[in-house]
């Protein structure tokens, strides 16, 4: 509960970095959070079409950045975006930003935290209906007699997973996804 409501506000504010980067020539870093995990910046950098995602469970290299970003400067972009989870680069976006500098001036280079603004702010219909159902669900299992249980969704249908397992586990990115973003951004 709660991350269509985080990815929202995160699109919702790259969506208008984008427009100012549009009007000014400008590359953008916007970090989002994640600091173990990339699902944010995945969904979001997708969604906003952005021209890199940097995410903790894939190794970043400053080269092929740069790369692409050279490949999007030689297709007259007027703006590039790169949306970096926050636990993806060692010394964070503004050393990223930084250090990218140095090879790729080609456009005015800003950096973006959009840090905990993600977590304020009214819940989407999808999270407020997930919430809705899985406390409707995590009554029943109670009042039925089931115990250390977590309710959950898996194919639009309620489950439920033992404590030890769901505490135990996690969830791995949709790499096809990153191979999807890549794509794109050519």
């Amino acid at each position: 509960i709660g991350f269509d409501t985080a990815t929202n506000t995160a699109l919702e504010a790259i969506d208008k970095i984008r427009d100012t980067a549009d009007s000014h020539h400008r590359l953008f870093f916007i970090e989002v959070m994640g600091r173990d995990l990339g699902f944010i910046a995945l969904h979001c950098g997708v969604s906003a079409g952005a021209e890199a995602i940097l995410v903790p469970e894939s190794k970043t290299n400053l080269i092929d950045l740069i790369n692409k970003l050279e490949s999007g400067w030689k297709r007259n972009k007027s703006s590039l975006i790169v949306v970096v989870a926050e636990g993806a680069i060692k010394g964070g976006v503004m050393e990223l930003a930084n250090k990218v500098k140095v090879k790729f001036n080609h456009y005015e280079i800003k950096t973006s935290i959009l840090g905990h603004i993600q977590r304020g702010g009214n819940p989407s219909c999808f999270d407020r209906l997930l919430a809705s159902r899985l406390g409707n669900e995590a009554v029943k299992a109670l009042i039925a007699g089931k115990r250390n249980v977590v309710s959950g969704l898996k194919n639009n249908k309620v489950t439920y997973t033992s404590f030890l397992k769901a505490s135990s586990g996690r969830n791995k990115i949709d790499t096809s996804l990153l191979d999807l973003a890549n794509e794109l951004s050519k």
